[in-house]
């Protein structure tokens, strides 16, 4: 009842055909642990701009990212509680694009049809 209240309970149809259970849904306000120190994914969004974060130290999608990396912000850290090993956050923060858990290298190519449908070509 209480994320029908805030909003939070809101689905975002997604054009790929076969989503990860949290794409189109909000994104958990996670605590993170970066290079810097410890943070929270609310912190990363004050800025109002996309996200790719890395949950699992994964090279190849942040490389994937690089193409947009004048309009999306690329962040690497851990969290206790891993949902997956990579999200690609939309500014109002609902999840726009998630790599499962420990999924293979085949994640680069939807990784980058997301960030071109949501952010454009590179």
């Amino acid at each position: 009842m209480a994320a029908l209240v805030a909003g939070t309970d809101i689905r975002y149809a997604t054009p790929s055909t076969s989503p990860h259970p949290l794409t189109g849904t909000f994104a958990p306000n996670l605590t993170l642990h970066t290079d810097q120190g410890t943070t929270s994914l609310a912190n990363l969004l004050h800025p109002a701009r996309p996200i790719l974060l890395d949950l699992a130290n994964r090279p190849e999608l942040r490389q994937t990212a690089q193409d947009w990396r004048q309009r999306v912000d690329i962040h690497t850290a851990k969290t206790d509680d891993r949902p997956a090993d990579a999200l690609l956050i939309r500014p109002d923060a609902h999840i726009a694009w998630a790599a499962d858990l420990d999924e293979p290298d085949s994640t680069t190519p939807p990784l980058r049809e997301a960030l071109s449908v949501w952010f454009g070509t590179p």
